[in-house]
């Protein structure tokens, strides 16, 4: 798993096993639990949203460090087309050497 799936992974175990041993172990009754399982779900939520939006930033400016470097590396037109007049012309030249052959 990358940093980001542990991260993500860490943030829900740790949620869920917050909210049963608070169900276990809660000293108060009735709306006053429901109303701190409330706050604990929102404060989880909010790590969780940080995490994914942390998550998303690095995985955006991978993809954009991957296009940069796609793009430093790619052949300009006019060496595709050096390149594909260099092959037609050796193509010209075995057709002829094989007609001269036949």
């Amino acid at each position: 798993m990358s940093r980001g799936s542990d991260f993500m992974f860490g943030v829900l175990v740790g949620g869920v096993l917050g909210f049963a041993a608070g169900l276990v172990v809660a000293p108060d009754k009735g709306e006053e639990t429901v109303r701190s399982f409330r706050q604990q779900a929102q404060a989880v939520a909010e790590e969780f949203r940080d995490g994914a939006e942390e998550f998303s930033l690095k995985l955006k400016d991978g993809a954009e460090e991957i296009m940069h470097r796609a793009a430093q590396n790619a052949p300009s037109s006019e060496q595709v087309d050096k390149t594909l007049s260099e092959i037609e012309a050796r193509l010209a030249e075995l057709e002829e050497q094989l007609e001269t052959e036949s």
